[in-house]
């Protein structure tokens, strides 16, 4: 959202101290720009706009603005934007690592990015690996998540290393750092560790190398199958051996 302004507009005067308080409060969620049209008379002549002062809402088509006809206090700013946000914000995704374009992709440009590691589809089943991913859907995040094992150097690298499932770290690959969740695979626990992460979070690990993934079929949904492996006897294991020693 943009506030378009005069530095002499009397109404422009009275909504600078509400539209400062609503900036602070949605820091980090929505972003309230201003712009003055005595000195850029940019986005004053691209939309027409010819009142002051005009508060102009850019979702996704940026060319094609709203413009916001509510309250001027903070708080009926603050609701409206995060209204806004709700509608505008792309749904949050878990995506499984089965290649290195995944990780390049969600994680490689990424301020932060979260990796789990859900334990192996014969330990959980269908039923439990489904729980788990609808427990990350339901903390409104981006996720990619790999089966426990899948990513053997990955595990090593971030400390999983074949124990402990499920597990979840968060990665900075840009600058080499991982930190891990150590309290429980819960939602409440796992909302706190994004919350601290997206400060900066606490006790971040070096990473190392850049993390080199391996190419695996995602999963198809279904409860694994235990191999069966054939069944012989001493015979046939020894062969003819064992009939010239009787």
């Amino acid at each position: 959202m943009d506030k378009l302004f005069l530095t002499g507009c009397g109404h422009c005067k009275k909504l600078a101290p509400e539209w400062k308080k609503a900036s602070i409060n949605l820091k980090g969620k929505v972003k309230l720009g201003h712009v003055d049209c005595e000195a850029d008379k940019t986005l004053m002549s691209r939309f027409n706009v010819a009142g002051f002062p005009t508060i102009l809402v850019f979702g996704a088509d940026k060319d094609r603005p709203s413009k916001y006809e509510g309250a001027r206090s903070a708080s009926a700013i603050e609701s409206f934007a995060l209204e806004q946000l709700e509608v505008n914000l792309a749904p949050p995704e878990v995506t499984e690592l089965t290649s290195q374009d995944i990780m390049e992709d969600k994680c490689g440009s990424a301020a932060i990015c979260f990796v789990s590691f859900l334990p192996d589809i014969l330990d959980s089943k269908a039923d439990g690996r489904n729980k788990y991913l609808e427990l990350l859907l339901s903390v409104a995040e981006n996720y990619v998540w790999a089966a426990a094992g899948m990513q053997p150097e990955l595990e090593k690298q971030v400390g999983v290393g074949g124990y402990g499932y499920p597990a979840m770290v968060a990665l900075n690959v840009k600058k080499g750092a991982y930190a891990p969740l150590r309290s429980a695979f819960e939602r409440d626990q796992i909302i706190e560790f994004i919350r601290e992460a997206g400060l900066g979070g606490k006790g971040n690990l070096a990473l190392g190398s850049a993390p080199k993934i391996v190419k695996t079929e995602p999963w198809d949904g279904k409860d694994g199958q235990i191999l069966e492996e054939d069944e012989f006897s001493l015979d046939e294991l020894m062969g003819d051996e064992s009939k010239q020693d009787l």
